[in-house]
């Protein structure tokens, strides 16, 4: 399968890598950017007037991507929890596992 995880709070990055890396899944890589809503407001005249009311809006984000199976993903899960991250509680990142048929 193919992992593709958002990342959203920049704090927990390290620990993210930390399971990753425990769970064997070394290949991956991370990129940066920005949410839409931050590039939006800060790039775009025509929304300039919303930087007061844009708040705690998402503006950081990582994407992590790298071939992982089903029980990697669960392990790293599991490891989060007992650093006392939870990702599915803290809305801290999203984890996409697509099917593979080949790797070429």
């Amino acid at each position: 399968m193919y992992m593709i995880m958002h990342l959203f709070r920049e704090k927990y990055l390290s620990d993210i890598l930390m399971a990753l890396t425990e769970a064997g899944i070394e290949d991956t890589i991370v990129l940066g950017g920005e949410a839409i809503g931050h590039k939006l407001v800060f790039d775009v005249p025509l929304f300039a007037s919303f930087r007061d009311s844009y708040g705690a809006q998402r503006d950081y984000g990582k994407v992590i991507m790298g071939v992982a199976d089903k029980d990697q993903v669960d392990f790293i899960i599991e490891e989060l929890k007992h650093a006392g991250i939870d990702l599915k509680e803290k809305d801290i990142a999203k984890i996409y596992l697509i099917p593979l048929e080949e790797v070429f």
